[in-house]
């Protein structure tokens, strides 16, 4: 028992033996520090991190948007060249009708018929493309009163010629229901006709809230037909025979 007791006695004193304590005290003091080093070196990392992080988005957000203006610019220099290869090739077209009209008012004997001035020959046609918008019913007055009618497609080139020219603009055409079936202006036959009408069309919509159904035909913006309500002020197209231009 004394025996056990001197023992424990030993133990204690080699527990708080003083130099062993001032090394354990020592050791704690070191890996505090490390600890807090660490720690800063942590928090420093973290911060430079977001840093890179919210400058990477930040670059990455200029880029987005540099890369949108330089596509609505390439979308734009594309459009106004579209544009301006379609006034030249009306200058063109204006112009061989002037020297074929002064041809025929200087008498030398020629005989060819020419579109008017500003109208563009097709086939044995004159065409006349508004660049102002009407009614259905006033565009084809404005057409008669140029001794011609409303545009009467008759196949996929003259289809693909006028929308060459109209664009991706809402077009009026000479073909309507408003009296029955539908029936071109210059009575050429529907039924057994040319027809390039979009999906599900024509329908007859009566839910515009403008009154009544859709009587009139229209090119929409990719070229196919809709009917839609007459009142509507799209541009239109007006077309004669080529002689009736001379």
């Amino acid at each position: 028992m004394i025996k056990e007791y001197q023992d424990l006695q030993h133990l204690d004193n080699e527990e708080i033996d003083p130099h062993q304590r001032g090394k354990d005290s020592q050791l704690q003091k070191e890996l505090r520090a490390l600890g807090e080093t660490f720690s800063n070196f942590t928090k420093s990392t973290e911060s430079e991190v977001q840093a890179l992080s919210s400058h990477g988005s930040t670059v990455g957000r200029k880029m987005s948007n540099l890369e949108s203006q330089v596509l609505k610019q390439q979308q734009a220099m594309s459009e106004d060249h579209s544009n301006l290869m379609l006034h030249v090739r009306n200058f063109v077209s204006d112009l061989r009708s002037l020297s074929c009209q002064i041809a025929v008012l200087q008498g030398n004997g020629t005989e060819k018929p020419c579109c008017p001035v500003n109208w563009v020959e097709r086939e044995g046609s004159c065409y006349w493309f508004s660049r102002s918008g009407s009614s259905w019913h006033e565009a084809q007055e404005y057409c008669k009163l140029e001794n011609a009618h409303l545009v009467v497609v008759t196949s996929l080139e003259e289809q693909n010629f006028i929308k060459h020219h109209t664009g991706s603009i809402n077009t009026w055409m000479g073909l309507t229901d408003e009296h029955g079936p539908w029936k071109w202006v210059d009575g050429t036959d529907y039924e057994s006709g040319f027809k390039k009408w979009m999906p599900e069309q024509p329908d007859n919509w009566y839910g515009h809230g403008l009154g009544g159904g859709e009587d009139c035909a229209h090119f929409t913006a990719n070229g196919d037909w809709n009917d839609d309500v007459c009142l509507r002020p799209y541009r239109w197209v007006c077309e004669m025979a080529l002689n009736k231009g001379s």
